[in-house]
């Protein structure tokens, strides 16, 4: 047999090994019937402009979900909202690190719940524990730190399953509280706001 044959079926069993060593998770709310993606106040129902979504109502499908993640457990508490996640947390890409909230009108399809279409790949070792924050974002946005309106989840951790697995961790059984959309102050505001509260410290001071 050739060298060249033999280094091929020892690079493709050494790959096949590596991919079943590694933990896999899965983008899901659908599956364990976890919390539904909500609209917060002031939300367009399609993410853009025109009608607004009513608070507490779940999205429908012009929203989309993914992650940014860590492996292991790393103590991160941080609670819900519309800010970027902690730092210490890296937007998850590639297969199975986004996934589409459902369009009511498709087969099963609930508002509010959102179902990747792939697992995805940590790439850490089996059964590690991973650190992420689900976040959703309109898709007009094309990404969640682009976007409007969005929102991410408070901070949790949940572990990962092999490549065999009958079925996968999904990220709607382990995430906390409630996921919801807000709307994203523009610039200006932020601008404004900070020049209010600076005018109302100096006449603070004024006074005293």
């Amino acid at each position: 047999m050739k060298k060249s044959l033999v280094l091929g079926i020892l690079g493709l069993a050494t790959a096949a090994f590596t991919s079943y060593g590694q933990g896999y998770m899965q983008l899901d709310n659908y599956l364990s019937a976890g919390t539904l993606v909500t609209y917060g106040v002031g939300v367009p129902l399609n993410g853009v402009s025109g009608p607004l979504g009513t608070p507490g109502n779940p999205l429908n499908n012009a929203w989309t979900v993914g992650f940014y993640w860590a492996a292991g457990t790393t103590g991160l508490s941080e609670a819900g909202g519309i800010g970027l996640p902690d730092a210490s947390l890296t937007l998850a890409t590639g297969a199975g690190s986004t996934a589409a909230v459902a369009d009511a009108a498709a087969v099963f399809g609930i508002l509010g719940e959102y179902s990747s279409t792939a697992v995805f790949n940590s790439g850490s070792t089996l059964n590690t524990t991973l650190t992420l924050e689900v976040v959703v974002y309109d898709a007009a946005g094309g990404s969640y730190a682009g976007a409007l309106y969005r929102g991410h989840s408070a901070a949790f951790s949940m572990p990962t399953a092999g490549a065999t697995s009958a079925s996968f961790p999904e990220t709607g059984a382990s995430m906390p509280g409630t996921l919801s959309v807000g709307q994203v102050p523009e610039p200006t505001t932020l601008a404004l706001a900070g020049l209010g509260g600076l005018a109302l410290l100096l006449m603070r001071r004024k006074q005293s």
